[in-house]
């Protein structure tokens, strides 16, 4: 039967062989190495076992024998020291009253100085000033230096004040006389625009599109004249618009 102790002993002996198989392929192939990790699992805990037994059976000789290990020293304990720090060491300060300075000969306080330094003030600021090396500014070189920093360096001839000055003083115009600089003006720019046409015909860059303007505004300026004719023109005035 199989669990008679015949049968173990014959499994234990058929397993002994299974598991020093790998010392016949040795460890330096695939099939030794596959073996010994199948079949020697625990090799490297017995051998320690072994070497353990018999290193306590040699100490258990000596020490029937009457022999005993020496004692152990105790390692000394390292002592602890307290380290040394430099601190820098400054004399006590002493008061200003108080100091070997105050007491050197001619040594004045602070408030003697202070005095003398206002008294020096007082007098540069009432001592009488010195005559000026040059003519002082009057109100008619500070006008021309600051007409020279308005202009740039470039005063004009008239001034905007001065124009506007003239035209105040100048005698006012008449509403008849307006009337009739405003009918030159437009009686020239009318003169202006055909002229401006005729010029570019002759040069033989005249555009349909230029015409119709220039045409147009000279329309919107005839419109002007006959408007200002209206009011107070004179006839010959009226006569000139219609022959324009």
């Amino acid at each position: 039967m199989d669990g008679s102790p015949q049968g173990t002993s014959e499994a234990s002996t058929s397993s002994k062989p299974l598991e020093a198989a790998w010392k016949e392929f040795g460890r330096d192939n695939p099939a030794g190495k596959a073996l010994f990790k199948l079949y020697n699992k625990d090799a490297a805990k017995q051998i320690g076992n072994a070497y353990n037994s018999k290193n306590k059976a040699v100490h258990e000789k000596k020490l029937a024998t009457g022999w005993s290990p020496l004692p152990v020293a105790e390692p000394p304990k390292p002592k602890l020291e307290k380290p040394v720090v430099a601190v820098p060491r400054f004399p006590k300060r002493m008061d200003y009253e108080s100091s070997r300075a105050q007491y050197i000969p001619r040594r004045r306080h602070v408030d003697v100085i202070r005095a003398e330094i206002d008294a020096e003030y007082e007098r540069m600021r009432t001592a009488p000033q010195p005559p000026p090396s040059r003519a002082v500014l009057d109100d008619k070189e500070k006008t021309r230096l600051a007409d020279l920093m308005r202009f740039r360096g470039k005063v004009p001839a008239v001034t905007p004040e001065q124009v506007a000055a003239q035209a105040r003083a100048a005698p006012k115009k008449s509403e008849q006389q307006q009337l009739e600089e405003m009918f030159e003006q437009i009686v020239g720019e009318i003169e202006e625009r055909r002229a401006f046409l005729r010029d570019l015909e002759a040069a033989g860059r005249l555009k349909l599109e230029t015409v119709h303007m220039v045409r147009s505004e000279i329309q919107q300026r005839v419109a002007d004249l006959q408007r200002h004719a209206c009011r107070s023109t004179p006839m010959h005035a009226r006569e000139r618009v219609a022959l324009i």
